[in-house]
């Protein structure tokens, strides 16, 4: 553990420049995180009601865009948000900001999903979608159809000489320097976005710090005054603790969103390993048989070759059974190969980039896509994992400061809580099953 004050000032600078900013973002988060029971929270326990006041109209703004067809339509909607908006700002009413939030919510949800999770989205949020497809994945594992565990820790791990951590059961592997460069940065920003928020209000901070495992960092800490913490309102509880996942949300937001802006359409699928003089390893593969590969989205094909970094695919012989040759287009022409051929034919994705640069003999385009991907994919999981609603996770914290909303006793709460922190061990653990199996396959 290493502490240290000399970040202390600077976390009061930023919380000092925008403090009004961070206390909107802290709203919009919680709203973001928990949905309609974020605004109920909100409304009930915010004095900035101008805060929840423009959280709506966004939410609205975006699902006005999802349905309005026309201009006149769309102005006359906005019209309308706007009388909702301000009809809801005088009657401070949290059920009837429940209602109007979850149905604006849902309605977005409704054009990227099915009706039902569009409502739970619309109702709990992000926790919803998270806790069923977590309970989904259990009820398949438990019923046979999945061998595949829903989590999976991330282990220090060498795979084909290469350094780096490993999340068994998924096969993925993430190459050393870039998961200790999304895990600083995703600690970063988690536990100084918490910091911010604390500064915003007033609370002292002892010291900022970092966990290691030798040279390796797997936490880092903003240290406040536990009692102080404790004893200060629930909004300010809430601000603090909401900061942590969605900062990291908008940082997996942005990095995928550069490395879109960095893959470009020109990457191909290479023979990886071929055991057929016919093809050269590194040859281009452009179609085998009926199979069109310059028709695979880039995108997706780009981050499947970061996730899978050491997985070939291979054809199998099944495909093209009925068949005695089978045409394949590569960049030096067209060859004919038997089923049986092909089935020894490994092939990988190799994605193109939209710029070309080189630094003391290195290329910096597929570092940087990298970079990008991994920092997305840490922060993403991180993000979705800290909102699990069990204690001590950030969610397992502000599902007590939720709970007030309905004016429950201190034992009430208490129970609540404990019945998440059982159900979600109880689920995660089921989910985690597959794995004992890997285990005892390793040992014996």
């Amino acid at each position: 553990m290493i502490r240290t004050k000399h970040f202390l000032g600077f976390l009061d600078k930023l919380a000092g420049l925008m403090p009004g900013f961070w206390r909107f973002l802290a709203d919009f988060a919680i709203v973001f995180s928990f949905s309609g029971v974020g605004v109920a929270y909100l409304s009930k326990h915010s004095r900035e009601r101008r805060n929840l006041d423009l959280v709506m109209f966004i939410f609205g703004f975006f699902a006005v865009l999802m349905w309005a067809e026309s201009l006149d339509l769309l102005a006359l909607m906005l019209a309308g948000l706007v009388l909702v908006v301000l009809s809801l700002s005088k009657l401070r009413d949290a059920l009837i900001d429940f209602v109007v939030a979850t149905v604006l919510i849902s309605s977005i949800m409704l054009n990227v999903m099915v009706w039902y999770l569009a409502v739970l989205e619309g109702v709990v949020g992000i926790l919803g979608i998270l806790a069923g497809s977590l309970v989904g994945h259990a009820l398949d594992i438990t019923s046979g159809q999945s061998t595949v565990p829903g989590v999976s820790p991330i282990i220090p791990w060498i795979e084909s000489g290469q350094l780096g951590f490993s999340i068994p059961g998924l096969g993925i592997f993430v190459p050393l320097g870039y998961g200790v460069v999304s895990l600083i940065l995703l600690l970063f920003v988690h536990e100084f976005s918490h910091g911010i928020l604390a500064r915003v209000h007033q609370l002292e901070l002892k010291s900022t710090g970092l966990l290691t495992l030798g040279p390796i960092p797997i936490g880092a800490f903003v240290e406040p005054d536990e009692e102080k913490f404790k004893e200060c309102e629930s909004i300010v509880k809430m601000r603090v603790l909401s900061m942590g996942s969605f900062s990291n949300l908008v940082l997996s937001t942005v990095a995928i969103f550069l490395f879109i802006l960095i893959i470009a359409p020109s990457g191909g699928w290479v023979v990886a390993e071929s055991n057929i003089t016919a093809i050269e390893n590194g040859t281009i593969v452009e179609s085998i048989g009926d199979i069109n590969l310059s028709s695979v989205g880039y995108i997706g094909a780009a981050m499947d070759a970061n996730l899978f970094s050491n997985r070939f695919y291979t054809l199998k012989e099944e495909t093209f059974e009925n068949e005695s040759l089978v045409n394949i287009t590569t960049e030096n022409g067209l060859l004919a190969l038997t089923p049986e051929e092909l089935s020894d034919l490994k092939i990988k994705y190799v994605p193109g980039y939209s710029f070309d640069f080189e630094l003391l003999g290195f290329s910096l385009p597929p570092i940087f896509a990298g970079t990008l991907f991994w920092i997305f994919f840490f922060n993403l999981n991180i993000a979705l994992a800290n909102l699990l609603p069990i204690v001590p996770f950030d969610g397992g914290k502000m599902i007590i400061e939720l709970l007030s909303i309905f004016r429950l006793s201190e034992e009430s709460v208490r129970r609540i809580v404990y019945a998440f922190l059982l159900a979600g061990l109880l689920v995660l653990l089921i989910n985690a099953y597959p794995l004992l199996y890997m285990v005892f396959d390793l040992f014996f």
